[in-house]
């Protein structure tokens, strides 16, 4: 008999909200994206989505294919114990709202919920850039910074409140203040909002790279980086100091896990090749030397897509295992 199960992936971020419907194995074939307000809350967006999802089940699931299961990708910290949301720094509300009970009742099906990055690890290991290596580490550099880390197949799950938080590992205690409530963790100089905070506190201390900047005091990430490529020697400090962090802490978890792949995603991670070189060199610098040729650093190849797709594979899967 012809297996007509289907999977429905959800994913809740900094930015959008994304609905996936996903084949037998796994594999996304059809998306929603929807643009989230910066002033909407968790309520909102999630009857947006299961609007999107009823949507999408209704055009897209021939006669006799079934959901078989869902898999939620949140932007945030999610408590396994109990298979729910727990604290979003972006999005409040999740309090509110009852998940798993809502698209249980729903559907009618199991729902598994999973931290974003850990399910963009998952997608890459299995159809991105990860594939074919026992493990994989996952870091992604946008609004924020996360990771996950994947182990023959499955998220690597550690604790109740998750693992892999290399965005909040402390790089430079003298640096800008965090979400987190810490002053230089990763997060802090290497997202999108943090490198453009970190540039105007190196303008400020070093006045001799501001006065000869192209950069307005407003500049993006992407600004930034288009500077740096362009020989600017403000962004160049920038982005060096940036990296370097990011590169200690990648540095720690290679002499910790050893991970065969590691995984660059997010809208700045990918932003230029020249950002991954600089991050390999710079990554050889605090891992032990028997260990650095275990390791390479490549791009994320599912980019947005990433985290529905984990999603998908989530909901086939079942829940992750330490």
């Amino acid at each position: 008999m012809k297996d007509e199960r289907r999977y429905l992936a959800f994913e809740t971020g900094g930015s959008k909200l994304v609905v996936g419907l996903g084949d037998r194995d796994g594999r996304l074939r059809r998306t929603v994206s929807l643009k989230r307000g910066a002033a909407d809350r968790a309520p909102l967006s999630f009857a947006r989505l299961l609007r999107a999802a009823d949507e999408l089940s209704d055009s897209h699931l021939h006669a006799g294919a079934r959901i078989a299961a869902i898999g939620f990708g949140f932007g945030g910290t999610v408590r396994r114990s109990t298979n729910s949301p727990h604290v979003c720094l972006h999005e409040d509300g999740w309090d509110d709202v009852d998940v798993v009970g809502a698209l249980e009742d729903r559907y009618g099906v199991p729902v598994f919920v999973e931290n974003d990055c850990k399910l963009a690890a998952l997608a890459e290991a299995h159809f991105g850039a990860g594939r074919g290596a026992r493990s994989v580490f996952y870091v992604t550099l946008g609004t924020g910074v996360g990771g996950g880390f994947v182990l023959d197949g499955r998220i690597l799950a550690l604790g109740d409140l998750g693992e892999a938080e290399i965005g909040h590992v402390v790089v430079d205690p003298d640096g800008p203040l965090c979400c987190c409530g810490n002053a230089g963790c990763v997060e802090a100089i290497c997202s999108g909002p943090g490198l453009a905070r970190l540039c105007r506190l190196v303008a400020e201390r070093r006045p001799d790279l501001k006065a000869a900047t192209v950069l307005e005091p407003s500049a993006g990430s992407h600004r930034i980086i288009a500077a740096w490529e362009s020989g600017d020697a403000l962004a160049d400090a920038v982005v060096r100091h940036a990296v370097g962090g990011l590169a200690k802490a990648l540095g720690a978890v290679v002499n910790l896990v050893v991970p065969r792949r590691i995984v660059v995603g997010g809208g700045l991670g990918t932003s230029t090749p020249r950002l991954l070189h600089l991050l390999h060199d710079e990554i050889d610098r605090w891992v032990v030397p028997y260990f650095r040729r275990s390791y390479s650093v490549v791009p994320s190849s599912l980019g947005v897509s990433a985290v529905a797709q984990g999603a998908a594979l989530l909901a086939r899967q079942g829940p992750s295992r330490g």
